[in-house]
């Protein structure tokens, strides 16, 4: 007890900081509430900000924790493509405190930021041992991460708000639980890679195994590492060594087998191609530039980063090389990722630590105390400022979630409650693409359409795609004449609703889109036009079990439910109604 209570009193600022990270991360959430408690325009609805993982918390809430199929309800047996554990961790938390979803979300926010921080800062604290670097690698990670790139800065200083809106560290589940996974694991790795204690290693061993059930990226990322730090060893010549570090990556697939069983039936489905093509997964041995951050990051290392531990300089380096094969494994398997995920999450949090590292080294070796303090009060300061401008401008801008944007969703709250009421559980619901997306996450309804299912369900052909793509614009009266010229209109949108983010990938855009595939999809749509619409929804909403529809007047003005003699109104609110298929 005694040894904590120090250990509490030495990191105490840092404590300090992650409760602060946390607060940052939470206030809007809290906020959005207190400022419309007594206004009456509250109705529930708390997407802030925005994040495909919150209906797969919900979906993991609802029963369904194997991710087969999270939006639609068939499918649901179906091995998964995205990873399932961070977002239940998510959930049972919620669960365990029975909390709604937006109570889970909440608590979230505060209690994985706040570790998040403390696992960032212990990793880079055990590397410098220095409080100052270990507190500015933690804090510029997660709070300035808008400031880090020149795209950031310009967004940022010019539009005055993040590019995505709001902190990434504020969105549900990831990438708070990616971090969480990865440093966790660096910890215990770099633990037992220094003091050779076989409780470390298998601790290792266990978080590694874990990364392989929340994100693919972070396994692969950590497989790239291991690899480079092995080989660092066999051309030092330490056999034993690298034998040691090895047994910690052969004994993580204990735990993964599981995961590499539902891999091994994800390549097998009937769909798989379709599928893996629609999540971004190209095929060519083209090799991909790793970016200037982590090529400066490198050449810093190299020219300031201590040198008399060895250990300590190969651990950094093998982290700092790694970017090189998780950009380039291509050459080898001939199958190229969704690259920017590395980055995102990996090579630049990785470059930051080690710059700021080899910066503070040298200030101290100089002997520059005052300015190593100043630097990192500046650091610290900016980051946390950096934080806050982010949150409360992101929800002050009337543009993406923040705002008019989320006042506006408290018109779908009565809908919601409305179905949760009278709907019986895993029915299916048509709705536009907002309503569907607010559905998943506030109800234990499945949905007809949702923006997502092209990259996360074997469920998702070409041709379901289609035909569910193709009933808004039947709904819309779309004609023959205007379908070619309406689908031009929409090429972005045909894109990803058709192939996911394939042409994204391949060519850079959407926007990019080939017209030859869009006359190709017209000429689909076309042959849909023999049957009368009323018959051709009818048919294809009785094949997926269509049970609701909700209209959205405002939005959709063209749909006019009203006409077709096969549905039935069950309820209305202002704008909206909500129908029951007969």
């Amino acid at each position: 007890m005694n040894q904590f209570k120090q250990i509490l009193r030495e990191h105490r600022v840092a404590i300090a900081l992650a409760v602060l990270t946390s607060v940052i991360a939470a206030s809007p959430q809290v906020y959005f509430r207190l400022e419309h408690r007594n206004d009456g325009i509250y109705q529930g609805i708390e997407l802030l900000p925005d994040s495909p993982w919150s209906a797969r918390a919900r979906e993991v809430q609802d029963g369904h924790p194997n991710f087969g199929n999270i939006y639609q309800k068939d499918g649901k047996d179906n091995p998964y493509l995205l990873q399932p554990l961070g977002s239940m961790v998510v959930a049972y938390m919620g669960e365990i405190f029975s909390l709604d979803i937006n109570n889970t979300f909440l608590l979230s926010r505060f209690v994985l930021s706040f570790i998040v921080f403390l696992l960032i800062y212990g990793f880079v604290f055990l590397l410098s041992k220095d409080k100052l670097v270990a507190l500015c690698g933690a804090a510029v990670n997660l709070l300035a991460d808008s400031i880090l790139s020149k795209s950031g800065l310009v967004q940022l200083f010019f539009h005055g708000v993040s590019y995505e809106n709001f902190l990434r560290l504020s969105k549900p589940v990831n990438p708070a639980m990616i971090y969480f996974f990865l440093f966790a694991f660096l910890i215990a790795f770099w633990l037992f890679y220094r003091k050779r204690k076989w409780q470390y290693g298998v601790i290792s061993a266990i978080l590694l195994g874990l990364n392989f059930y929340n994100y693919f990226y972070t396994w692969t990322y950590l497989y790239s590492f291991g690899g480079v730090l092995v080989l660092l060893l066999l051309i030092q010549k330490k056999w034993r060594e690298a034998v040691r570090i090895s047994s910690v990556f052969l004994g993580a697939f204990l735990v993964a087998t599981p995961y590499v069983i539902n891999l091994y039936r994800v390549t097998q489905f009937p769909a798989y191609n379709e599928v893996s093509s629609n999540i971004g997964v190209l095929l060519t041995h083209a090799p991909l530039f790793v970016g200037w951050g982590v090529i400066v990051a490198l050449i810093i290392f190299f020219l300031g980063f201590p040198k008399g531990d060895r250990e300590k300089y190969f651990f950094g380096l093998a982290l700092l090389l790694t970017p090189f094969v998780t950009l380039n494994q291509q050459l080898f398997t001939g199958k190229v990722l969704e690259a920017p995920h590395y980055h995102w999450f990996f090579h630049k949090p990785m470059a930051i630590i080690f710059m700021l590292i080899v910066i503070f080294y040298l200030l101290a070796r100089w002997k520059l105390d005052f300015y190593k303090k100043a630097l990192a009060v500046l650091i610290i300061v900016t980051s946390v400022t950096t934080g806050i401008y982010v949150q409360a401008y992101s929800y002050s801008h009337d543009m993406g979630d923040g705002g008019t944007v989320l006042i506006g969703r408290q018109r779908y709250g009565p809908v919601m409650k409305w179905l949760n009421l009278n709907a019986e559980k895993e029915s299916v619901v048509f709705a536009n693409d907002e309503i569907s997306h607010i559905t998943v996450i506030y109800t234990p309804l499945n949905v007809f359409y949702h923006r997502s299912t092209s990259f996360a369900s074997l469920s998702a052909t070409y041709a379901r795609q289609l035909n569910t793509m193709f009933s808004f614009y039947r709904l819309a009266g779309v004609d023959s004449k205007e379908v070619e010229d309406a689908f031009l209109k929409d090429r972005e949108k045909v894109s990803f609703e058709a192939y996911g983010i394939h042409y994204r990938e391949l060519f850079g855009s959407h926007e990019a889109f080939p017209d030859e595939k869009i006359r190709e999809i017209a000429l689909s749509y076309k042959k849909t036009l023999s049957l009368p619409a009323a018959e051709w929804l009818k048919n294809l909403w009785t094949k997926y079990e269509v049970a609701y529809l909700v209209w959205d007047k405002k939005s959709d003005p063209l749909w006019n439910l009203d006409k077709y003699k096969f549905l039935t109104k069950v309820a209305e609110f202002d704008d909206i109604a909500i129908y029951r298929k007969i």
